[in-house]
């Protein structure tokens, strides 16, 4: 199965650029720079609670000196922040009426599982946990020593 396309930016912190030409990484870092979204109104949404918004706002602030969220990202930064919203109040169902209802498992524990799944997978879109935010420093270092002697 084909990996889905990557920035130059993530493609060369992640050391994936081998097996591309520079002429090719030069053509697609500048087509990218022309498609670049500000990140000037990192406003929440309004449809999320205060809690949420707070997360929201939370978040833009850890990652307002990087390159990484922008605009683009605003709607699924408001996801990530509404379902942690939601796997707290899934948290707290089950711990008020327990895992077992009539003898049978709780619902909540079925949706907290599948808020769970989600959370992940935005986790990992939007750099918030250590294996994302590894993958892309790993090769931080010698991506400056290599832009000092050309750009890629």
């Amino acid at each position: 199965m084909p990996q889905p396309a990557k920035n130059v930016l993530q493609l060369v912190a992640n050391g994936n650029y081998n097996h591309k030409p520079k002429d090719e990484l030069k053509r697609r870092a500048k087509n990218e720079q022309k498609l670049k979204v500000s990140a000037e109104h990192m406003n929440p949404p309004s449809y999320l609670d205060a809690g949420a918004k707070k997360q929201f706002r939370a978040i833009i602030k850890l990652f307002k000196d990087t390159d990484l969220l922008n605009e683009a990202d605003i709607d699924e930064i408001a996801r990530y922040c509404d379902l942690t919203k939601e796997y707290k109040s899934c948290n707290a169902r089950l711990k008020r009426n327990g895992r077992f209802v009539e003898g049978k498992p709780n619902p909540d524990l079925r949706l907290k599982l599948q808020i769970s799944a989600e959370l992940d997978k935005l986790a990992k879109n939007l750099g918030l946990n250590p294996a994302a935010r590894a993958s892309l420093a790993i090769n931080m270092t010698d991506d400056q020593k290599q832009d000092d002697d050309d750009d890629f």
